[in-house]
């Protein structure tokens, strides 16, 4: 290889994508858990189109995102929650037999079953939490709100309270309302809105890593730029890494020197 200029290529940030899907969903299926504005027992079909598209494929499309910018938290959340809601979604439609399967069991054991599915995320949704504990504000309350809502359905379901479930739905709105916050923070900033709005980290960061990395996008040759030293990693396309003005290619393990002059 002979090019020697190095310039960075950001990712867009697929954060407010995904927290933005997780709210809709959300907010539309919380009010019919509820009962606000709508009938108790209002059928929840409404929230398919939501659940498979908006909360379910854009919320793994923010995921798929966040694995090319190198942030492991934000990829396994948005796709682990982008494919809740696309289960979620499946168990409404007809043609994956769920709902038939259910609505020919007693209540009881329709309740335990959605009890246990509930459980499940609960559990999941709990070490999100943990992990996020050195994150922000806005992912931990979102988080622990979220964590709430799923513990409140599943004993509702468990238990056939509809009181539960009312519970469960009016956390579930207040969860909504902290995923458009986190939404809005890295939408409206100074390039976009006359004010930033707050979201403090939490933690302290290893300050030794080196910053440019862990920027989300990924480096490109371009020119011959003499006496450029590259005495970081950076990430490229391909799987090639770039190291001390060297060129590694992890798949057939093969060394290149980059020419600089």
């Amino acid at each position: 290889m002979t090019s020697s200029e190095l310039r960075w290529r950001p990712f867009s940030n697929p954060a407010p994508l995904g927290n933005s899907a997780f709210a809709v969903s959300t907010f539309v299926t919380s009010l019919h858990t509820g009962a606000i504005g709508i009938a108790s027992g209002a059928p929840l079909n409404i929230v398919v189109g939501l659940a498979l598209f908006f909360g379910g494929m854009a919320q793994i499309i923010a995921g798929a995102w966040s694995f090319a910018s190198n942030n492991g938290f934000g990829a396994v959340l948005f796709t682990s929650y982008g494919c809740y809601w696309m289960s979620y979604a499946a168990a409404m439609i007809p043609g994956f037999g769920i709902a038939e399967a259910l609505s020919n069991v007693s209540a009881d054991v329709r309740g335990q079953s959605w009890g246990i599915f509930n459980l499940v995320w609960t559990i999941q949704t709990f070490i999100f939490l943990l992990a996020s504990l050195r994150s922000n504000w806005g992912t931990v309350v979102l988080l622990s709100f979220l964590l709430i809502t799923y513990a409140l359905s599943s004993i509702g379901h468990w238990t056939q309270s509809e009181g539960v479930m009312h519970a469960s739905g009016y956390v579930g709105l207040v969860t909504a309302l902290v995923a458009w916050y986190n939404a809005a923070v890295d939408m409206l900033n100074k390039d976009t809105f006359y004010c930033e709005l707050p979201n403090p980290a939490l933690g302290t960061r290893d300050s030794s890593r080196n910053a440019m990395a862990e920027t989300p996008g990924h480096y490109v040759f371009d020119g011959r730029t003499p006496g450029n030293n590259f005495d970081f990693i950076a990430t490229m396309p391909k799987h090639t890494v770039v190291a001390n003005a060297i060129v590694v290619d992890s798949h057939t393990a093969r060394t290149d020197t980059i020419d600089l002059k």
